[in-house]
């Protein structure tokens, strides 16, 4: 399950209140690596990434990757919106990551395990049932891992994760994973 709490602060105490239900299939996260950012807040609305798991015998590109946008006053949780699939399916390691820019669009980078990262993008800005573009992946044949996504001030996004190496220095006959970075 993955569910969303949204404190409050009155008078110095900090309540947790009820939780939000999300998802009952959430495929977890993989939060020993990064911790990609699974929600992000803007002008009381809170949009949430997640990726769940599916049958295993049904045949998907991925695990497939969702954003809704939940409604800080009312707890109302908006249109769910399939984003992308990051590969292989069913692999924890795929979590993705979400960030917002200045006009309030929201970027989201499907997780994988060693494949390139989908990419999409909201259509409407603060809004994750508003649209989206269709994802593109972040680079050709590249074996990224465990997304770090941020958008700095002048709307430049930033993504850190795990890129698997093999055949180059300093380890020309063994594979290697490094810190990687792309913008």
């Amino acid at each position: 399950n993955f569910d969303l709490f949204l404190p409050e602060k009155f008078d110095g105490i900090v309540t947790v209140g009820q939780p939000i239900r999300i998802s009952k299939q959430c495929i977890g996260l993989a939060t020993h690596s990064g911790i990609p950012s699974s929600v992000v807040s803007r002008n009381g609305k809170v949009p949430v990434v997640w990726a769940e798991a599916t049958d295993p015998d049904q045949r998907v590109s991925g695990v497939p990757t969702f954003v809704a946008t939940c409604d800080r006053a009312t707890r109302a949780l908006g249109e769910v919106a399939l984003v992308a699939y990051g590969p292989p399916a069913n692999d924890i390691h795929n979590s993705p990551s979400i960030t917002i820019d200045g006009p309030g669009y929201l970027h989201v980078l499907a997780g994988t395990h060693g494949h390139p990262f989908p990419y999409p993008r909201s259509r409407k800005p603060n809004d994750a049932g508003g649209g989206w573009t269709e994802a593109e992946t972040t680079g050709k044949q590249l074996r990224q891992t465990y997304i770090g996504l941020v958008c700095d001030p002048d709307n430049t996004l930033h993504a850190v994760f795990r890129l698997w190496r093999s055949g180059l220095e300093p380890f020309p006959i063994s594979q290697h994973g490094t810190l990687a970075y792309q913008r």
